[in-house]
């Protein structure tokens, strides 16, 4: 109550004194809230279709965050400003190393593959994974919008546009504008550096970014037990290091740079990790000495000429992606003693020996990915009242491996008293967790923009997609748009999805976590969506959706009797409705608010058990106030309610939590520089997100932290 009571407070307390500005200084600050109500009024996203449609006029339940949105609000990375966005609740992975899962409308799995994360158009993915880099974090400072489609987009942007797609567009020359710097510290030795610029020259569009951003992690976030915990209780031995800390550490350097001429772009991005932390640990027994090291980069040289002939629009791109792994991995800490089967796996059901392992049980698996694709669009325009969209595409994936261990087949065979920390290589031979892999894939799909009658628009489109080691799925689209009047728009759609299983899900052996299971088949949903965008006034705006899907066939990973694996299976099929609410509202000339509520309950078809973990009830609010001409204060209040545990899961509910955040920002002093600070969890509330039950006491995010920020425009 306090909390809510605190976000009201920031969010009253304002109008009481907007009133007491002078009129110049009124004047000044309404001007400097013209860009959001025109953003408001006429915002436009291009991800519902491929090309640009205004917000409320796009088939689909979409939300746009701009750059001026991400600054108001202080978000620091991508996950705090989709934080905001209704029905998607941003969570860790209880799987392994707190990978940040996108929870939308109550769909959760382990891995989080349902989700299609695109920077500029290309997935961020790893190929064997079918998910974005493990500890995955992006800086806002490049980012110059987001857009957020809930529901399926399979029919236009193919695998994993399951639950939802989100769409990351960076900054081109005429975002950055000249040359920019800017530093950040705050709590948990969290440093970002990063300088920008932007400039035309001889006819060529340059941008340029560079991002450095590091720290060392919340030490606080001590967890009192782990699965070594319960393994040391039934083997008498002592090697836990629970009680102890989540390892949230992060060391990240981001570049990219975009080129472009006429009808040319080139741009190339490059994102590199260096010891990021494990998390809760790969095996769920915290490891503070495993870490893991990514490079993925990717590139892409674009076409697009839009008279290529009469009402044509012709778009050819070309491109390439190239992912490496190094892991170093301590899955059970020195001193652990564990029955081991013949295979040399954990094995309880089967032990053929106990074994000591007074260095851990070590592992350091590499992988190189390298993907190479090609798509080509056509749009035609030339038919009255009709927009057609072709579209091909084709790409090749690799996959090569290597792995060294001292534990699993090719190392023990149960037998051994004691193992000590040596690592054996297994690359290149049948002990290896995952062969070496080549998969081919292509596509074609069909949509039409059809406006029926004045103020109706009907969008249809059909993609099929074949993939060289699953097979085919075909996934079709229907939205029908009715302008009813300027103020209201309606929209009725439907549309269905598809994630293929991903090389580990099939694949992987050898593997004391997680093993590959040929018989897994695709995911499919298909979802029917009912929605109304509301704008009585030009500043305020309202929108509302219903929703209801069907899914079958997800895939998790389903723990095996008696052994420390899980295997993949098509574990379960999953219905579920709910809807969501959201206001934008530029309630006098200085304050704008914002806030949206989501509800959904989910659960399983067979068993009409609730699915876990994904909140059922979600608010959020939103409070920013220009109290004077170049200063802001902004206020955020969460509430996160409604969570399950899964079946047979008997510890305690998990419990609903308040959040809240403030910022304070200084604009253009002395005509050059910006600052800014802020403080997240402002009540210091003890915030906990669902663990596997090896860890009972769930998952501890961060304390109360500060930050600030110093920017330098030249």
């Amino acid at each position: 109550m306090f909390c809510l009571q605190a976000v009201l407070l920031v969010l009253v307390y304002p109008v009481g004194f907007c009133h007491a500005e002078t009129p110049n200084n009124s004047v000044a600050m309404a001007s400097l809230l013209q860009k959001g109500l025109a953003e408001l009024v006429e915002l436009e996203v291009s991800l519902a279709t491929g090309t640009p449609k205004p917000l409320k006029l796009a088939p689909s339940v979409a939300t746009v965050i701009t750059a001026q949105d991400i600054e108001d609000m202080g978000a620091a990375t991508l996950d705090e400003a989709l934080q905001t966005v209704p029905g998607l609740h941003v969570t860790p992975s209880n799987f392994n190393r707190l990978n940040s899962s996108y929870s939308i409308r109550g769909i959760l799995t382990k891995m989080n593959q349902q989700v299609l994360v695109l920077i500029d158009g290309q997935p961020v993915r790893y190929f064997s994974q079918g998910v974005r880099p493990d500890a995955f974090k992006m800086s806002i400072a490049n980012i110059a919008r987001i857009e957020v489609v809930r529901g399926p987009g399979s029919a236009l942007y193919g695998a994993d546009a399951f639950a939802g797609t989100i769409n990351v567009i960076t900054k081109n020359s005429a975002d950055i504008d000249g040359t920019k710097t800017s530093v950040r510290y705050g709590s948990f030795d969290t440093q970002e550096a990063v300088l920008q610029h932007g400039n035309t020259y001889d006819g060529w569009d340059v941008a340029l970014n560079l991002d450095y951003m590091k720290s060392a992690g919340d030490k606080s976030r001590i967890i009192d037990s782990d699965l070594q915990t319960v393994l040391d209780s039934s083997m008498i031995t002592s090697a836990s290091l629970a009680p102890g800390s989540l390892r949230t550490q992060f060391n990240i350097l981001d570049t990219q740079m975009k080129i472009a001429k006429d009808n040319w772009s080139f741009r190339i991005w490059n994102w590199h990790q260096k010891d990021a932390g494990e998390g809760a640990g790969v095996a769920q027994a915290l490891d503070p000495d495993g870490t893991q090291n990514e490079n993925f980069l990717t590139t892409d040289l674009t076409y697009n000429n839009k008279h290529v002939a009469t009402d044509l629009d012709a778009t050819v791109r070309v491109s390439y992606t190239d992912n490496k792994v190094d892991a170093y991995l301590v899955l059970f800490p020195a001193g652990a003693v564990l029955p081991i089967g013949s295979d040399g796996n954990i094995s309880f059901a089967t032990p053929a020996g106990v074994t000591a392992f007074p260095d851990g049980v070590i592992g350091a698996p590499s992988v190189r990915e390298k993907t190479t694709g090609i798509d080509h669009s056509l749009v035609y325009s030339g038919w009255s009242q009709q927009v057609l969209r072709i579209g091909v595409g084709y790409a090749q994936s690799t996959l090569d491996p290597s792995e060294k261990k001292n534990f699993g087949p090719g190392v023990l065979d149960g037998t051994q008293a004691v193992q000590n920390g040596m690592l054996t290589d297994v690359t290149n031979t049948p002990n290896i967790y995952v062969k070496d892999l080549r998969q081919y894939k292509w596509y074609g799909l069909l949509q039409d923009e059809w406006t029926l009658a004045k103020a109706w628009v009907l969008t249809a489109g059909v993609r099929y997609d074949h993939y060289s080691d699953v097979g085919g799925t075909t996934n079709p689209r229907v939205a029908l748009v009715w302008e009813a009047t300027s103020e209201l728009t309606a929209k009725l759609l439907y549309g269905r999805a598809f994630r293929p299983p991903a090389p580990m899900e099939l694949y992987y052996v050898n593997n004391p976590a997680s093993l590959g299971n040929l018989k897994v088949k695709p995911e499919t949903i298909d979802t029917y969506e009912l929605a109304f965008n509301y704008q009585p006034r030009p500043a305020l705006r309202i929108g509302f959706n219903i929703f209801t899907y069907d899914i079958e066939g997800l895939i998790e990973f389903v723990p095996d009797a008696g052994q420390s694996t899980s295997t993949a299976r098509n574990a379960k099929s999953q219905k579920g409705q709910g809807f969501e609410l959201e206001a934008d509202w530029l309630a006098t000339d200085t304050i704008r608010l914002r806030g949206n509520m989501a509800y959904q309950r989910s659960e399983n078809k067979k068993t009409h058990e609730v699915v876990p973990d994904a909140p059922g009830l979600r608010f959020y609010a939103n409070a920013h106030w220009k109290f004077m001409p170049q200063w802001s204060l902004d206020g955020q209040y969460w509430r996160v309610m409604d969570r399950h545990r899964a079946v047979g899961d008997t510890r305690p509910a998990i419990e609903d939590y308040s959040l809240a955040n403030l910022t304070l920002r200084r604009k253009n002093i002395a005509n050059h520089w910006d600052m800014a600070l802020a403080v997240r969890n402002l009540f210091n509330n003890n915030v906990r997100e669902p663990s596997q039950p090896a860890i009972p006491g769930d998952f501890p995010m961060e304390s109360r932290g500060y930050w600030a920020e110093l920017k330098y425009v030249f």
